[in-house]
């Protein structure tokens, strides 16, 4: 079998009781197993993020980053910078009130020493962040 991209949709068939849900079970067992290897996309990983516990009606915050988490951890999993990502998951999980999109900005931020130009300074300030003097 090729190596290539996975979709949303596997992971959200998986769960569902459909046409579909067997053979999606059957590629993420293989993937988990390390015998099939699949890319994630940082946009594949928002999105599971969104939709899971919209369509999964009983997941949690924590449950979908145990969850993603979990995915991101099985030998058949590639992801370009997979430590920046496991990052913004502990980020979102630790601070219930940051968007998914400040958490990516923070671990960001933090990696590479830039500051966060932000109007919404009290979700960054929580953070060893490089200061900037906001101009007025």
């Amino acid at each position: 079998m090729r190596d290539g991209y996975v979709d949303t949709n596997v992971f959200l068939h998986a769960h569902a009781h459909d046409d579909h849900t067997t053979v999606c079970q059957a590629l993420l067992r293989a993937t988990a197993a390390g015998r099939v290897t699949v890319w994630l996309d940082p946009m594949v990983l928002r999105e599971l993020t969104y939709v899971l516990p919209r369509y999964v009606k009983s997941m949690t915050r924590a449950d979908v980053v145990l969850y993603v988490r979990t995915v991101l951890n099985w030998p058949g999993i590639q992801m370009d910078d997979k430590p920046l990502w496991l990052g913004v998951l502990e980020t979102w999980e630790t601070d219930a009130r940051l968007s998914w999109t400040d958490a990516v900005l923070i671990q960001r931020a933090l990696g590479t020493g830039r500051c966060v130009w932000s109007r919404n300074h009290r979700d960054f300030t929580r953070y060893a962040l490089p200061e900037v003097a906001w101009p007025e």
